[in-house]
């Protein structure tokens, strides 16, 4: 996608955001919304429907347009009940608005928006210039508007409802699900593995580093030559650890993923850990589940829930075993072999899920480059993923601002938390 096409790709986001935000704000229940991209007589200048079953049980299509700029937009033409007309344009205080009679007319300059219209049969208008939160993100800004909507209690969770409702559900695990634990992240197990070949010398490891510019771990031709055993101890990492917080604490983390899971049959994990702890979870709760860590597995289709390790699994103790240690993607070579492979089973499945599903990140820092190349590949208009985020005390709220403008780039609305305790909460409240 080339710098233009980006930028107009981010503006009908945008759009979109703000549309779903003028339906909350109108009392509109999450479970009455569908997005279409098709449908029969349909208009080219289309770009999706919007079809809402309001409370009293009528069906209301609206028909969005989103247009890059004014220039050669007929807005009497176009003023026809259940038509949503949605203009970038550069200047709000300065633009010419058409005031509709039948249509919504959204004028919007990516930060600020304008709108007057009809919605749900109810005249609308509503600005946000003037608004003492323009510095903020546009998720930020409309979570302030709160019990607006009786389906939900702020903008962000009913998002979340409306997506996690409408389409297949997956919850994306990394590292830090384990942290309630005491398990390291991904930075933290790399450095202990790294202090375990140097015998701690800390300062050879630096050296190393100076010359490849990445971890020890990443090549493994320098492993080999020292005869070092890394998958051993990498179980070690993974499994003999002190415990900061009981694996059956009803208030882990991973606990209350379990709970969703339990909750929402059918909904898919995606996992880049190696460890089994959910599967432990799971089988100690009864919860039928199937996974999956190679091109052979037997994905069961009664499961309440499939678990796909996309780098591969390492059960406890099992670090001899080589279709475990095989199906590992650990090193420098690995992940290049496997990001060079498009039509590898791994890639494929992160691919469909990121693109089709609501997938909501938890324990991810997304500094993986692999990672944000595939979520630009899985771009999607109509649809938004989530991702997790602890707020560091003492940061400034311009840092929170930009970082969550910068995964709304790979469609990832940020879902802020001060302490990483609130995420099953959030989780059980959708």
């Amino acid at each position: 996608m080339d710098k233009q096409s980006r930028e107009s790709y981010l503006y009908k986001k945008k759009s979109l955001l703000v549309l779903l935000y003028l339906l909350y704000l109108n009392d509109v229940s999450y479970d009455s919304i569908v997005l279409r991209s098709f449908g029969f007589r349909f208009d080219p200048s289309c770009n999706f429907k919007c079809i809402v079953t309001s409370s009293k049980g009528h069906i209301h299509k609206y028909t969005v347009h989103i247009f890059d700029s004014l220039h050669g937009v007929n807005f009497e033409d176009l003023d026809i009940m259940g038509n949503v007309n949605i203009v970038q344009v550069k200047n709000l205080r300065d633009a010419d608005l058409f005031a509709p009679v039948a249509s919504i007319n959204i004028y919007f300059d990516g930060n600020d928006f304008i709108a007057n219209g009809h919605i749900e049969g109810k005249k609308t208008a509503y600005s946000t210039l003037n608004s003492s939160k323009s510095n903020m993100d546009l998720m930020s800004r409309f979570d302030q508007e709160k019990g607006v909507n009786s389906s939900g209690a702020c903008f962000c969770q009913w998002l979340m409802r409306f997506y996690s409702y409408c389409l297949p559900t997956d919850l994306i695990m990394g590292a830090g699900i384990n942290k309630d634990y005491g398990a390291k992240n991904w930075n933290e197990l790399i450095d202990a593995l790294n202090a375990s070949y140097y015998s701690g010398k800390a300062e050879s490891r630096d050296e190393i580093k100076h010359y490849v510019g990445a971890e020890l771990f990443t090549s493994g031709a320098i492993l080999k030559a020292k005869g070092f055993d890394t998958y051993e101890s990498l179980n070690h990492e993974l499994y003999e650890f002190k415990e900061a917080k009981s694996f059956n604490d009803p208030d882990s983390t991973l606990y209350k993923c379990v709970d969703y899971l339990a909750a929402h049959e059918g909904t898919n994990v995606i996992t880049y850990n190696f460890d089994t702890n959910l599967e432990y979870l799971l089988k100690k709760r009864g919860i039928l589940y199937s996974t999956n860590y190679d091109d052979s597995s037997f994905v069961y289709k009664k499961a309440v829930t499939n678990i796909y390790h996309v780098h591969g699994l390492l059960p406890y103790d099992r670090f001899h075993e080589s279709k475990f240690v095989d199906s590992l993607i650990f090193n420098e070579s690995d992940y290049y072999y496997l990001y060079n492979n498009p039509y590898s089973w791994n890639i494929a499945k992160q691919l469909h899920d990121f693109k089709f599903n609501c997938c909501f990140f938890i324990g991810i820092s997304l500094t993986d480059p692999d990672m944000k190349r595939l979520l630009q590949l899985a771009n999607n208009y109509l649809k938004f993923n989530f991702i997790f985020m602890k707020k560091e005390k003492g940061y400034a709220q311009t840092v929170f601002r930009d970082i969550a403008n910068y995964f709304f780039s790979f469609d990832l609305i940020v879902v802020w938390v001060d302490e990483y305790s609130a995420i099953g909460s959030i989780l059980n409240s959708l």
